[in-house]
């Protein structure tokens, strides 16, 4: 039929271990994403910020098409690019007048229960 339209998602996956644990990210495949991935392997010293997530420093800016959100839900990963910084979320929050960039998901219920667990500081390893 000529009106079918094929519809392609490009899913990437990033690789995270905290504690020792492996996590997987999955990504939207945007050009947020896939700027990061770039930047991978990185080993990153994580600092808590706030009541619902952890925030490093990216060695690079990437280029922010991502989808904006101003609520951020457990087990998400975000970007803030005023501050040029990965988040990782373990928490549901109304930031609000602020926004993010959604960079990807985990599939893992225990990534928000080790975050949330966790001292101020976290070295985390992600990689492709």
């Amino acid at each position: 039929m000529a009106d079918d339209k094929i519809c392609r998602i490009n899913i990437s996956m990033m690789k995270i271990w905290i504690e020792g644990k492996e996590y997987f990210i999955e990504t939207e495949g945007s050009m947020l994403a896939e700027n990061i991935l770039e930047c991978l392997p990185a080993v990153m010293d994580m600092r808590r910020n706030g009541s619902n997530e952890f925030i490093a420093e990216l060695p690079v800016k990437p280029v922010n098409d991502g989808r904006h959100v101003s609520r951020v839900r457990p087990d998400e990963v975000y970007y803030y690019e005023g501050w040029n910084v990965l988040c990782l979320n373990y928490a549901e929050a109304d930031i609000s007048p602020y926004y993010v960039s959604y960079v990807g998901s985990v599939r893992d219920g225990s990534f928000s229960e080790v975050l949330k667990n966790a001292g101020n500081n976290l070295e985390v390893r992600i990689e492709r």
